[in-house]
């Protein structure tokens, strides 16, 4: 499925779309920060979205790289001083053992399964030895919940360019082929950091967070991934 356009309209003109994005952000780079050992290296976040990302790891001393097809997306993100490319996950523009840590936070439910072969290939390929791929998809959605039409040419589509759906132990097997050690976990991304303005925000926070692990669909549950690539 061609997604370009959805997601030059989502980056460039509905940027506010990505706000309740906020704890997902954070809960990206809390566990970037949790399994890299030592000082803050080199790290490539795949999607830019809003670039929250990027910036939440700039700020704990990263040096970090984006890589996304949009042009635009790549231009505002290099005209706010990040090492912003074009291009695809499948092909990346990067020599091999580059980045200490990659991230992909709900970008592998965009790609088509033989084409997610390809990118867990190229990630491994650009990762430095013991390094991690870390990121997010949701957990079991059924995909037919938000597909739209197009009122002129009639084209069914997912509202965000969903092409698959996922579940703990497939993800695990899919990811296993290419590094040595893989953790799935089902989460809700809470916003913690505005759930502590108020008593009834953090109470909430705390439900949310709990029913996440339980995989309730109230709360939205997604599976945050980890897999390292070997030694060697």
């Amino acid at each position: 499925m061609e997604q370009q356009k959805i997601w030059a309209h989502f980056q460039n003109q509905r940027v506010d779309s990505f706000d309740h994005a906020r704890g997902r952000y954070a809960a990206m780079a809390a566990a970037v920060a949790r399994r890299h050992r030592g000082a803050a290296g080199r790290v490539l976040n795949i999607g830019i979205g809003a670039g929250g990302v990027e910036r939440l790891l700039a700020a704990q001393g990263w040096r970090v790289s984006s890589l996304d097809p949009g042009e635009q997306a790549v231009a505002s993100m290099a005209g706010a001083g990040f090492d912003a490319h074009c291009g695809w996950a499948q092909d990346m523009p990067f020599d091999d053992g580059r980045f200490d840590v990659v991230v992909a936070s709900e970008v592998l439910e965009h790609i088509e399964r033989a084409t997610r072969l390809e990118v867990l290939r190229e990630v491994r390929r650009v990762l430095a030895p013991g390094g991690w791929f870390i990121g997010s998809v949701p957990w079991r959605e059924h995909l037919p919940d938000l597909e739209v039409i197009c009122p002129d040419c009639g084209k069914v589509f997912h509202r965000w360019g969903h092409v698959d759906s996922f579940d703990l132990e497939p993800l695990r097997e899919e990811l296993a082929p290419h590094f040595d050690e893989v953790q799935c976990l089902r989460r809700s991304f809470v916003d913690w950091a505005r759930a502590r303005r108020s008593a009834r925000g953090l109470v909430k926070a705390l439900a949310q967070s709990a029913l996440g692990r339980l995989g309730e669909p109230i709360a939205s549950p997604s599976i945050l991934f980890a897999a390292r690539r070997g030694p060697a």
